[in-house]
């Protein structure tokens, strides 16, 4: 009797397949974050390159912001400090405490084809009260540093 009542039973019904649409919450938020990392990315890696090449500002453009119509004695000392940073912001800062013939030594040291009487001003001239450069010899300091830091990469 059992077996007829067994009989009369009717199997339950099979479930619908599993659907692949909508996914799971994970795949929800794993897709918001690689929309969201798709987006940033990009703009993340444009912000750190620009601040490495603002960072980075060529030498000749430091050099060229000094007025011109300082004088003599305050236009050496802007051209030095700024170079002096110039080697500061690169690492080496042991360079910005020379001075004198050991600075003007270290320059050219660093740059062996580098006219020393060109760049003789940061030296000697430096430190004086009464300073008296020609435009000439502004133009060939000048020059000089540009040459040094094209060398150096500056």
């Amino acid at each position: 009797m059992e077996q007829t009542l067994q009989a009369q039973l009717t199997h339950p019904a099979a479930p619908p397949p599993i659907s692949w649409w909508p996914p799971a919450p994970g795949w929800w938020l794993l897709a918001i974050a690689l929309l969201l990392l798709a987006l940033v990315l990009p703009w993340a890696v444009r912000r750190v390159r620009r601040r490495q090449r603002r960072q980075r500002r060529p030498g000749w453009r430091v050099l060229a912001d000094v007025p011109a119509n300082l004088p003599d004695a305050l236009w050496l000392a802007a051209i030095n400090t700024r170079l002096k940073q110039l080697l500061k912001q690169r690492g080496e800062i042991e360079a910005t405490r020379l001075f004198g013939e050991a600075w003007l030594d270290y320059l050219c040291q660093r740059y062996p084809q580098a006219q020393r009487q060109a760049l003789q001003p940061l030296a000697a001239d430096l430190y004086r009260p009464q300073v008296e450069l020609s435009p000439a010899q502004r133009q060939a300091l000048v020059g000089e540093l540009r040459r040094w830091m094209r060398h150096h990469d500056v």
